[in-house]
C-alpha cells in the first residue's frame, strides 16, 4: 500500500501554491490554507455585490402605504356647521332735529322741531346762566355726560334718571343730556362760552333732540 500521507483540503484551489510534505505536517499551516480559501471565498462575493449592485442580497422592495380617502362632508353638517344666527335688528331711536343754536337765558323748547326760542316769561328750559365771576350753566333738568364714548339717547334717559340736576356748571367740550317736563329728551354739545353776552350769558351749542322721552 501507498504510504502518502493524509490529504487536509482536497485539490488546492486556485491562486494557492500547492503545499509541500512539511506544510501539510504543520497545524499552523493547514489552518493559514483555511484562511486563504476564506479570503478568496470573499473575494468572490464582493466582486459579484460589486457587480449586481453593491449589494449581496437582492434588496426587499419598498413598502408601499395605502392612504384612504378622506370620507365626504355630510351636506347637512356642512350646512349646520357653516349657518350663523340673523343678527338681530338694533332697536335704535330716531333723531328729531339736530342743529347748532345760541343759547340764552330764554332757553329753547325741545319738543318743538325746529327748538323754538322764549319769548315771555315762564321761559323754556334747558336755558344759558352765568355761574360764578367767569363760568357759565346750563339751566333746567339736566345731567353732564361724563362716559368716554358717545353719548346716546337711552344713555342719557339713564343718566336723567339716576343723575338728574336742576342745574350745571359747563365748560367747552361738554355734553350735556337735557330734557324739560314730557319734552323729547335732548343733548347739548357745548362749543363756546360767552359770559359777557347777553343778559346772563350765552353757549353756543350743538343740539340733538332724540324721539324718547323721560317717562312712558
Amino acid at each position: 500500500m501507498d504510504n502518502q500521507p493524509p490529504s487536509f483540503g482536497g485539490p488546492t484551489p486556485p491562486g494557492v501554491p500547492a503545499p509541500t510534505e512539511a506544510h501539510r505536517r504543520s497545524p499552523v499551516m493547514v489552518w493559514g490554507v483555511v484562511a486563504a480559501v476564506v479570503s478568496a471565498a470573499a473575494g468572490v462575493a464582493s466582486a459579484v455585490a460589486a457587480f449586481t449592485g453593491g449589494s449581496p442580497h437582492p434588496s426587499a422592495a419598498p413598502a408601499t402605504s395605502v392612504v384612504a380617502p378622506a370620507p365626504a362632508p355630510d351636506p347637512a353638517t356642512a350646512a349646520t356647521a357653516t349657518a350663523k344666527p340673523a343678527p338681530t335688528p338694533a332697536a335704535g331711536v330716531s333723531v328729531r332735529w339736530t342743529g347748532k343754536v345760541v343759547l340764552g337765558m330764554e332757553g329753547i323748547d325741545l319738543a318743538q322741531v325746529p327748538p323754538a326760542k322764549g319769548d315771555s316769561l315762564p321761559f323754556f328750559q334747558p336755558a344759558a346762566q352765568r355761574s360764578g365771576s367767569s363760568g357759565m350753566a346750563v339751566r333746567g333738568p339736566s345731567a353732564l355726560w361724563t362716559e368716554a364714548g358717545e353719548p346716546t339717547a337711552q344713555g342719557c334717559r339713564d343718566l336723567l334718571l339716576t343723575q338728574q340736576h336742576k342745574e350745571v356748571d359747563v365748560v367747552a367740550g361738554d355734553r350735556v343730556c337735557v330734557v324739560d317736563e314730557s319734552s323729547p329728551i335732548g343733548l347739548l354739545k357745548v362749543t363756546k362760552t360767552h359770559y359777557s353776552q347777553g343778559s346772563y350769558g350765552e353757549l353756543d351749542v350743538e343740539v340733538t333732540i332724540w324721539d324718547l322721552r323721560l317717562k312712558g
